[in-house]
């Protein structure tokens, strides 16, 4: 991945109907990014200012930043995560009151992102086409950059072949995913929240294509010119729905030390929720919920990429909908029946960010 060019121009060739979606051009410091996203009121998901604490120890906590988690009803509080905070998943309970939204950063143009191990900088990958979501205008298309930094040396272990099918964005995007859940992995619990706040301090976009890298993964396998009939299904297929299920190793590898690794490693902390909420408000919402059922169906009729994925899948599944019944991997009957109801032709749009455990549970399981 030493000339990103090169490949950038092997993959226009080979790609170019997911291409075409995509919208990428070459002028990527020369864009104007859209304006900074300002949220309206304090919610679960996004980053606020502590203000007016009057306590001592408040005081300390004043002009400092919070990942909104959740709404406490009882107490009417919101319980957050503070940034910075060392104790081992310590949250507090805040009144709205001393909450203030936090404006998000303006999406980035330089050619410099990824190129370090900084959260951040991951993040910076997290983009490509035109929008961010819900009624946004188009406007924004970043370009191809150079991927000789961190964020393409994640991707070695995977190895190039076996990615040559996606698109340039997408190789961006898949590195900025294992960068992050290596961060995760490697820092445990600072790492973790240090990677929530990039996420979250940054514009919606970021969430919409984490969310892509589950349910819009381009083709990933290991062969290139052999496959041609198979890649059929991946090269016209809209991010509005999800492309084909995938069971090669490389793919598997991808997504368990990528995404889905990422979104595991959140789930082991009360902040965690922070992001699960942040991706609720996502236009893709549906899709990444509608992926994660079928890697469960897949793995109750044993494929390889149920098989490794499907574990992953339920264990996110169940911190995101607390009560639905996927502790233990499905039998082969409600599996196919589970495949049956959310298959790419279905659109599910019933998985939305208000849909319930019970609903799912009624329904499927």
């Amino acid at each position: 991945m030493n000339n990103n060019s090169e490949l950038f121009k092997m993959l226009k060739e080979i790609n170019g109907g997911m291409m075409d979606l995509l919208s990428v051009d070459s002028s990527d410091d020369e864009q104007e990014p859209p304006k900074p996203v300002m949220p309206t009121k304090v919610q679960p998901g996004i980053l606020c200012q502590v203000d007016g604490l009057k306590s001592a120890a408040g005081q300390k906590l004043n002009g400092c930043q919070c990942a909104v988690i959740r709404y406490i009803t009882e107490e009417e509080r919101y319980e957050v995560r503070m940034k910075g905070e060392e104790r081992n998943n310590a949250t507090m309970a805040l009144k709205e009151t001393n909450l203030t939204p936090v404006e998000k950063r303006v999406l980035p143009t330089h050619s410099r992102r990824g190129s370090t191990s900084s959260p951040r900088s991951l993040c910076e990958l997290l983009l490509y086409y035109k929008g961010s979501g819900p009624g946004t205008k188009a406007e924004f298309s970043p370009s191809s950059i150079m991927l000789t930094g961190y964020a393409g040396q994640c991707l070695d272990h995977i190895g190039t072949k076996n990615l040559m099918w996606l698109v340039q964005v997408q190789l961006e995007q898949l590195s900025a995913a294992v960068g992050l859940a290596k961060r995760c992995q490697d820092y445990d619990e600072e790492g973790a929240a240090e990677v929530l706040f990039a996420l979250l301090e940054g514009d919606p976009m970021y969430i919409d294509v984490l969310i892509q890298t589950i349910h819009w993964t381009g083709f990933i396998d290991h062969d290139g010119d052999d496959n041609n009939d198979v890649f059929s299904g991946f090269s016209n297929c809209p991010p509005t729905k999800l492309t084909p299920d995938q069971d090669s190793k490389p793919y598997v590898k991808a997504m368990s030390t990528g995404p889905l690794r990422l979104l595991v490693e959140m789930t082991k902390y009360k902040f965690g929720g922070a992001l699960f909420e942040a991706m609720k408000e996502s236009e893709f919402y549906h899709l990444f919920l509608q992926r994660l059922l079928r890697l469960v169906g897949r793995e109750g009729i044993n494929t390889n990429d149920g098989s490794k994925l499907g574990p992953m899948a339920r264990k996110i599944l169940l911190k995101v909908l607390p009560g639905i019944k996927l502790e233990k991997r499905l039998d082969t009957v409600k599996a196919k029946d589970l495949l049956e109801q959310t298959s790419r032709d279905s659109p599910c749009q019933f998985l939305g960010a208000d849909v319930s455990a019970t609903t799912l549970n009624e329904m499927f399981l």
